[in-house]
């Protein structure tokens, strides 16, 4: 599953989101969760929202930096970082 567009790591999003990806982690145990953010995971401080996140995507999307060839990410500034 992923969570994108708008930005879900806001604040009143993650309040919204958090219940959510508990329900889905406690049914679908095993489903992995990504999540896009524009926010850097240094940056970040909503631990409990990020323990049921299997992989980020961090970063904003730079058009200067676009590069098609990337999996999973638009611009060669963003990372994907394994959670879990």
């Amino acid at each position: 599953m992923s969570l994108l567009g708008g930005e879900p790591l806001e604040s009143q999003n993650i309040e919204v989101l958090l219940p959510f990806i508990k329900r889905v982690k406690s049914i679908y145990p095993n489903k992995d969760i990504w999540c896009y953010t524009g926010y850097t995971y240094e940056d970040l401080n909503c631990k409990e929202f990020l323990s049921y996140i299997n992989v980020l995507v961090d970063g904003e999307f730079v058009e200067e930096l676009k590069d098609i060839s990337l999996k999973f990410r638009g611009s060669s500034n963003q990372r994907i970082i394994r959670l879990q």
